[in-house]
């Protein structure tokens, strides 16, 4: 028997020697608690994804980096941030299964699905929505003021730079400008974001056009210095049809108490910005990724550690039409939100 073993292995010279007997039938107790209960559950094993951002300074870099950093702080997900040329190259790079997660804005993931704009005849229908996330990116076009330019019509002749190449802005400008009939009758000028108010400034530049959240440093420079202006384009948007025929876009005012030196308020547009996923991440993936990231520690840290992520505070689904991956589907719905209400890629 055991215990008897345990008696006979413990006497020394003809007496018992209870410390010894006390201490190895402890671990014996142990070690069948352990074969009739199972042992203790290992640590979960940490999770790696990769996070495919915009450029190397661009805004949704950084939010990437700030979401990286909650999820290296708060739970078992470790996310690596590669940035890109550009929110086109990120989207890219992210249908072509070449990174896990990014963000970008449904109307470009709506003319990748369909062939259409930038995609022409290359469909691309790889990536599925996560939640919304980003709060309004509304275009600025900024002109300087010795230009004479006041409307969208003026800039017919005039330099203008729509965005650098590859960036999401410089589509959705583009697309436009094409609207309302101007783009064929500028001359583009394709400089980068750091280099705009310069060129603008010295008169190489009449105007530029840039996306971002409400204000940004670059109209909030020229506006400081009083060289430029913000033009208002609510009259090209409501007669080129461009909201009705671009639904994921919505106008936005922009007050006077905006940018400093501002006579009058001027009207937008904008649209917020959405976490996406390649479709081939595994639900379960996603489901960890997306509930680590709303938790509500991660959503305190990333609305004030990047501004333009205060919309994680409301709904992930606000304005959505576009389809979600099913990890994030299951989230949503434990969470009580109406995912019926979001298109499916069936029915998309």
């Amino acid at each position: 028997m055991i215990t008897k073993a345990i008696g006979q292995s413990c006497r020394r010279e003809g007496t018992l020697d209870l410390g010894r007997f006390k201490g190895i039938a402890a671990s014996l107790a142990i070690l069948i608690a352990a074969g009739a209960y199972g042992a203790a559950p290992a640590a979960a094993a940490e999770l790696q994804v990769a996070f495919v951002g915009g450029g190397a300074t661009g805004a949704w870099t950084r939010n990437l980096t700030a979401m990286s950093e909650c999820l290296r702080q708060n739970s078992d997900v470790r996310a690596t941030v590669t940035p890109t040329q550009g929110g086109m190259d990120q989207f890219v790079k992210l249908n072509a299964g070449r990174g896990d997660f990014g963000f970008s804005y449904q109307n470009v993931l709506v003319d990748a699905w369909r062939g259409q704009g930038d995609f022409k005849g290359k469909p691309m229908r790889d990536l599925r929505v996560v939640g919304v996330a980003e709060r309004l990116a509304v275009l600025h076009w900024v002109v300087s003021k010795s230009s004479g330019i006041k409307t969208i019509a003026d800039l017919k002749g005039k330099r203008f730079a729509p965005g650098p190449i590859g960036t999401v802005s410089r589509a959705i400008v583009t697309n436009f400008l094409e609207a309302a009939g101007v783009m064929k009758d500028i001359q583009v000028a394709n400089v980068s974001s750091s280099e705009m108010n310069s060129y603008l400034r010295d008169g190489k530049l009449d105007g530029w056009a840039w996306m971002g959240s409400v204000p940004i440093s670059p109209a909030t420079e020229i506006a400081v210095s009083n060289v430029g202006n913000l033009l208002d384009v609510e009259k090209e948007m409501e007669a080129s049809g461009f909201l009705a025929k671009n639904p994921f876009f919505v106008k936005v005012p922009i007050p006077t108490d905006a940018y400093a030196n501002m006579e009058k308020p001027v009207t937008s547009f904008g649209l917020n910005g959405v976490f996406i996923v390649n479709k081939s991440v595994s639900d379960e993936t996603v489901y960890r990724v997306a509930k680590a990231l709303w938790s509500n520690t991660c959503v305190d840290y990333l609305s004030k550690a990047q501004r333009s992520l205060v919309t994680m505070r409301d709904s992930p689904l606000g304005g959505l039409a576009f389809p979600l991956h099913p990890g994030a589907a299951k989230l949503w719905q434990e969470k009580g939100l109406n995912v019926s209400a979001v298109p499916t890629v069936e029915k998309f």
